[in-house]
């Protein structure tokens, strides 16, 4: 899987994988195996864009029809569900240990204050350590399967925080930053 992403679930689930004790299977046909181990064809088809029926056939081997677009998306299932309790340990332990989570990104932002919202057309290229409570949030809403919206309400607050408003006099806390446009995002801890 490609280092680089413009979804804060992929960017999470990449810099995941560095913390993983052992290798996924690499083969679509593994893959596929382990995944319908966990839940049934029905319920992954519609994740992966295909019949419950094309899942059992590969999964059984018979890969003849397996896209390179299905492979990819099977790929990027295998990174979202893989060593869910290794992951949840190396979060816990980031933050007991006060870890940083640095975020790299490129994005343009819009501001929320009192009087009015406000969208910066300049394309940022960030890197930034979250401050612990918004990590916290970040892993935490990872970990309940929220959407790539939440997790970039949450990601936007800890910018905000950590970058835009850090600066600004109490009396001016309520400004808020959201992200309009993701073009890169990585994460290292």
């Amino acid at each position: 899987m490609s280092l680089a992403s413009t979804s804060v679930v992929q960017a999470l689930d990449i810099a995941d994988a560095r913390h993983w004790t052992r290798k996924p299977p690499t083969r679509p046909e593994a893959r596929l195996r382990h995944l319908l181990r966990a839940q049934t064809a029905t319920t992954l088809a519609p994740r992966l864009f295909c019949s419950p029926q094309a899942l059992t056939r590969w999964a059984r081997g018979d890969t003849a029809d397996l896209s390179a677009a299905n492979a990819a998306l099977i790929e990027r299932e295998i990174y979202r569900t893989w060593q869910p309790e290794v992951r949840r340990r190396a979060h816990r332990q980031i933050l007991q240990h006060d870890g940083c989570v640095i975020v790299q990104l490129q994005a343009r932002f819009a501001f929320t204050t009192t009087s009015g919202e406000f969208h910066d057309p300049r394309l940022r290229r960030l890197t930034e350590e979250l401050p612990a409570a918004h990590a916290s949030l970040l892993f935490h809403a990872r970990h309940e399967d929220a959407g790539e919206d939440d997790l970039r309400r949450v990601l936007a607050d800890g910018i905000g925080e950590a970058y835009f408003f850090r600066a600004l006099p109490p009396h001016q806390q309520q400004a808020a930053a959201t992200i309009t446009d993701l073009h890169h995002i990585q994460f290292h801890y």
